[in-house]
């Protein structure tokens, strides 16, 4: 018996009709990768905790620093991508990336194989070896001189993994801080013996502060940009741009601007 011509045209909508709505759902959509997206709408978001002064800072509202700088060249290189940071606490920096709050973190954060496993890093763009900033003839040189001394680190930072890691509880105190700022102004008012940080940021932060030293390096740290691990591409396209800048200068200059390198 053959199916009436009206019936095997409605079947035909039907099927269309089907094939519409299973090309129109989400799930069609995520073929597009991240850098795909950011060529598309020119906008690369970016975690940053704006407290890791020169690499990132607050003046007033403005986010400025050797990180912004560099962004927004890349976001140039990159074909005038805009690039626009969203300022968090540092300890949800890695989550805003895993969670797609943002698209990169471009925030100064150390490579440490811990967070290596859980995104991606690219090639580094500045070598900031961890030590401390103590008072002037505290006998503070080596890492074992911190033993029974209160220490003072960002939480989550570099600074504070290697007091861990390193001394744990030969140290009499581990005191955190959401910034750096704060540990070092506790160290100038005698509330902490020591703090521990990639150098030229404690330095960064002790201007103006009278008797305070900071030791030779511990231990060499690099930085670099994050991306989500699957985003290979975008991540191509940062390194490329990041090498470039190494080459031709750029990443000098911006050293000479924020860190008198």
């Amino acid at each position: 018996m053959k199916t009436p011509l009206s019936t095997r045209r409605l079947a035909l909508a039907v099927s269309a009709l089907a094939l519409g709505g299973l090309l129109g759902l989400p799930g069609a959509a995520s073929a597009e990768t991240t850098l795909e997206k950011v060529k598309r709408t020119k906008v690369m978001t970016a975690g940053n905790s704006g407290s890791y002064p020169p690499f990132e800072m607050m003046e007033g509202t403005k986010l400025i620093g050797f990180d912004v700088d560099m962004a927004d060249e890349i976001g140039k290189r990159m074909g005038g991508i805009q690039v626009k940071f969203e300022v968090m606490d540092f300890k949800g920096l890695i989550a805003s990336l895993t969670s797609k709050r943002v698209d990169t973190l471009i925030t100064a954060l150390t490579y440490t194989p811990e967070r290596a496993a859980a995104i991606a890093f690219s090639v580094p763009y500045y070598d900031a070896g961890i030590g401390a900033i103590t008072k002037n003839n505290s006998g503070i040189a080596k890492p074992d001189d911190l033993a029974g001394k209160i220490v003072g680190v960002q939480l989550g930072s570099s600074g504070d993994a290697f007091v861990r890691q390193m001394l744990g509880s030969k140290v009499k105190e581990i005191k955190t801080y959401d910034t750096i700022l704060l540990a070092v102004k506790d160290l100038d008012n005698g509330r902490v013996q020591a703090v521990v940080n990639p150098i030229p940021v404690l330095r960064h932060n002790a201007k103006g502060l009278r008797g305070l030293t900071t030791t030779a390096v511990w231990d060499k740290r690099v930085v670099g940009i994050n991306t989500r691990k699957e985003d290979t591409d975008l991540m191509a396209e940062i390194n490329r741009h990041l090498e470039a800048m190494q080459k031709d200068g750029t990443l000098e200059q911006l050293d000479r601007k924020w860190f008198g390198g």
